[in-house]
């Protein structure tokens, strides 16, 4: 439902004589294997077939599959702290975000959001969220890259979605090394004490959040920002990714 209005709208754009023309002089490619891509979106046919898509959402905290009509984990209960995300990471679908991350390709936000929601809108909608959360990036890091892709899928997401999207609630205080470059045990030590949530805030108690990040793979981060969260009243139930890996 939510993926194929992505693709009507990236057809129109192609379809057209402008977007014709452009592409005689810049032949359009695949962000996910990097061959010539006469689709109607930046991924080919190939690349989505081939990417290791996540049938249901699982539970961080366990790690075991979501199977109920609820979303509810067996094993944790109502501690429980829901994972939905498109696919594992690894190529091809490694390669997009990478183009989205650091490339300044951001149809990838829209492209995801729409197939995220496909597969898991109405789960995510009977988590009854008030609004989602993107995690921060640190502004130093925010100003060198242009923008937060976290809140950009967050924005794409809320729109699908229609949950209020908040990027200025929680915000990341100290800069610390890449958690892509440490290994679990120093991603943990790592990210704690960098987040905090922006005060003076009126009531946050019982509010229920779903944070929003491209990639989770530890879920170190996730879950540190899950704590500064709760720990300013804020209920937080759940996350949505782009992909997963471990």
């Amino acid at each position: 439902m939510f993926f194929f209005e992505v693709v009507s709208i990236q057809a129109v754009n192609k379809n057209s004589w402008t977007g014709a023309f452009l592409d005689f002089l810049f032949p359009p490619l695949c962000l996910g294997c990097g061959e010539y891509n006469s689709g109607k979106i930046d991924i080919c046919d190939d690349c989505l077939e081939a990417i290791d898509r996540y049938e249901n959402p699982f539970c961080l905290n366990c790690r075991a599959e979501i199977t109920s009509e609820n979303a509810a984990c067996t094993i944790c209960g109502e501690g429980a702290f829901l994972m939905f995300a498109w696919g594992n990471y690894i190529d091809p679908l490694k390669q997009v975000i990478i183009q989205y991350k650091f490339k300044e390709i951001t149809s990838p936000s829209r492209i995801i959001a729409g197939a995220v929601c496909e597969q898991f809108g109405l789960l995510i909608k009977s988590l009854e969220a008030d609004m989602l959360i993107p995690i921060p990036l640190h502004p130093s890091r925010e100003y060198y890259r242009g923008y937060n892709q976290a809140t950009l899928f967050a924005e794409r997401l809320g729109e699908f979605l229609d949950i209020e999207v908040d990027d200025t609630i929680l915000y990341r205080t100290e800069k610390r090394r890449p958690q892509a470059r440490l290994n679990e045990y120093r991603r943990m030590r790592n990210i704690r004490g960098v987040f905090s949530v922006e005060t003076g805030l009126d009531n946050t108690n019982g509010r229920k959040v779903l944070l929003v990040d491209d990639v989770v793979t530890s879920g170190a981060t996730v879950y540190e920002a899950r704590r500064t969260l709760q720990k300013a009243g804020f209920s937080v139930t759940g996350v949505i990714a782009m992909a997963h890996g471990l």
